[in-house]
């Protein structure tokens, strides 16, 4: 019986293991404010990102590393920060500032993530 519980207990630790990812925050239950952020992201504001953000973070392309704003659970985590800069015009640092059209979309990517819960 000892075996049995043991072998149980070691099959659902790896299982446990083999399923999660630290790549992206997962919504819980179908979470309706997470997949609209994550929808916006995708559609509307990684296009934005991936040409005028990440190119510039040489290095920072992980998904592990929290500088690497194409990745999701990253701008979500950041979604403040990377609209103040925005909107204050120091990034794309060494570039212009974005036009207003795309600053206004980091700031509703911001409005959708602090939807939240």
């Amino acid at each position: 019986m000892k075996k049995l519980l043991f072998i149980l207990g070691i099959s659902l630790a790896i299982y446990a293991c083999s399923n999660s990812s630290d790549d992206e925050i997962k919504p819980v239950n179908g979470n309706a404010e997470y997949e609209a952020a994550e929808t916006y992201f995708n559609n509307t504001l990684k296009p934005i990102v991936d040409a005028k953000c990440v190119s510039c973070h040489t290095g920072y392309h992980s998904k592990s590393n929290s500088s690497n704003y194409g990745t999701l659970s990253n701008a979500i985590n950041r979604a403040s920060g990377m609209y103040n800069q925005v909107n204050a015009g120091n990034m794309p640092k060494g570039g212009d500032k974005l036009p207003q059209e795309d600053i206004d979309k980091f700031k509703a990517f911001l409005d959708l993530v602090n939807k939240i819960p």
